[in-house]
């Protein structure tokens, strides 16, 4: 009998795999973070720096233009000369600068017997002082000086040789080989000549204010011609800088009254006072400042750094970053009116006949100057959320038929205060600044206080901007 075939049941099972949660998750979680990285990269940082009272370190230090009474004195015969004082020294008629020798035998004997010459120990002194000076004032950043001061170590040997050569003639009675030049009078004594000998305050001009293009001329020559210059005097200790400012520094010293400077000297560090005035020199404010003394340490000197002393006001330091500006109405200040212990304007209205009339406006005053109220042209009123003052508005003066179109605008600088979380400006008026920070006043109206948070680069946002 035939086995009968046995049917199989067939199950057909589901391909799909189950959803795997942790991959989805992590999935999800890079693709936020990468959102949240793409937004931080893009996004412009906002962070805020708290107001802190303090000092501003100004730089105070000038390079001014000396002016002084000076004679430039020139040589009556032609001839060798050889010098018998040194640049510096306080002279009077009876002071031997230099003799003048027509042949030059006297040159030629004293380069014969230059080496054999002794030096006294008063004169080893001399030199050795010198030297200790220029060590002591030598900077890295004016190696110039070197040169300068090597020349001037040759000439004062030589001064000293000649000195010592000369003394010998004298003894022996044999001087009439030269001839003598005595000081043309009282003064110190210098060899250079710059063309700014005859410059007074009142002749100079702008482009003498500029020390890059200076230059000046040893009048120490080995051989000069009848009328050439030899020397020059300094006649006067009464004399004169003038250094250039700015219209902010300027306007500053007028407003308060700053009638004598006490300066210090960058060279030798000394102080000490001068009267103080501020003149134009063409289209450039200047200070000028008047000596009575100290102009025998700086006779060698047409431009000379000064510091003035002046104490760093107190104020509240901010980030100048922080600082932006914002334009502001102009309202004349005759249009001000106070009713009910409340400042504002009267504003011209009209009815829906077209009657006009006037109604009182209460405005927040931000800053006043001579001639203008400065008011927020954002100001709303809080009932209806309408700007108060919309341009090409009329106010009227009052007791008047006088009438203001409003339009006309200023710029305040501020910054903006993010203490209730939203941005809000505050004005400020600048006292000091320099390249990083600036010094405000403190106790403005709508100004800064200490602690306030401000943001630190203002140009980023904007007013009213939510912060938190």
């Amino acid at each position: 009998m035939p086995r009968r075939r046995r049917k199989r049941k067939v199950v057909r099972v589901n391909s799909r795999r189950p959803i795997n949660i942790d991959k989805v998750f992590f999935g999800a979680v890079a693709v936020y973070m990468c959102v949240i990285c793409y937004m931080a990269l893009t996004s412009v940082h906002i962070a805020g720096y708290e107001v802190q009272a303090g000092t501003l370190a100004v730089n105070h230090t000038y390079k001014g233009f000396a002016v002084r009474q000076e004679t430039v004195c020139t040589a009556d015969t032609s001839g060798y000369v050889s010098f018998y004082a040194s640049a510096g020294d306080r002279v009077s008629g009876s002071s031997l600068v230099y003799t003048i020798d027509e042949k030059g035998e006297i040159n030629d004997l004293i380069r014969e017997n230059a080496d054999t010459v002794d030096l006294t120990d008063d004169n080893f002194s001399q030199i050795r002082g010198d030297m200790k000076s220029f060590m002591d004032s030598y900077d890295d950043t004016q190696f110039g000086d070197v040169y300068e001061f090597q020349s001037n170590m040759e000439s004062m040997v030589m001064e000293l040789v000649n000195q010592s050569m000369l003394d010998s003639l004298a003894e022996a009675g044999d001087d009439s080989m030269f001839s003598r030049v005595y000081a043309s009078g009282n003064g110190i004594l210098e060899f250079y000549q710059d063309g700014y000998e005859d410059v007074t305050v009142e002749s100079m001009t702008e482009d003498m204010l500029d020390p890059s293009t200076y230059t000046k001329q040893s009048l120490k020559k080995e051989m000069v011609q009848a009328g050439e210059p030899v020397y020059k005097l300094s006649t006067s200790e009464k004399w004169s800088m003038v250094v250039p400012l700015s219209e902010e520094e300027a306007t500053g010293f007028i407003n308060d009254g700053t009638n004598y400077m006490q300066v210090r000297f960058t060279r030798d560090d000394t102080k000490t006072w001068a009267k103080f005035s501020i003149v134009y020199v063409g289209s450039t404010p200047c200070a000028r400042l008047d000596f009575n003394t100290s102009m025998v340490r700086f006779a060698d000197l047409r431009y000379i750094e000064v510091e003035f002393m002046i104490d760093d006001q107190q104020g509240l330091k901010i980030p100048n970053t922080a600082i932006v500006e914002k334009e502001f109405y102009l309202i004349p200040k005759a249009y001000l009116v106070e009713q009910d212990g409340e400042q504002g304007f009267m504003k011209e209205i009209y009815d829906k006949d077209g009657g006009a009339s006037v109604e009182f406006l209460k405005m927040t005053i931000y800053y006043e100057d001579d001639d203008y109220y400065y008011i927020d042209p954002m100001e709303s009123d809080y009932t209806t959320g309408n700007t108060k003052l919309p341009i090409g508005t009329y106010l009227v003066q009052p007791d008047s038929q006088e009438r203001v179109q409003v339009g006309n605008t200023g710029v305040l600088k501020g910054v903006y205060n993010i203490n209730k979380g939203y941005t809000q400006f505050r004005q400020i008026n600048i006292l000091y600044q320099n390249e990083e920070y600036a010094l405000v006043e403190q106790g403005t109206s709508y100004g800064l206080t200490v602690y306030d948070h401000i943001v630190l680069n203002g140009s980023a946002v904007d007013e009213d901007q939510i912060i938190y």
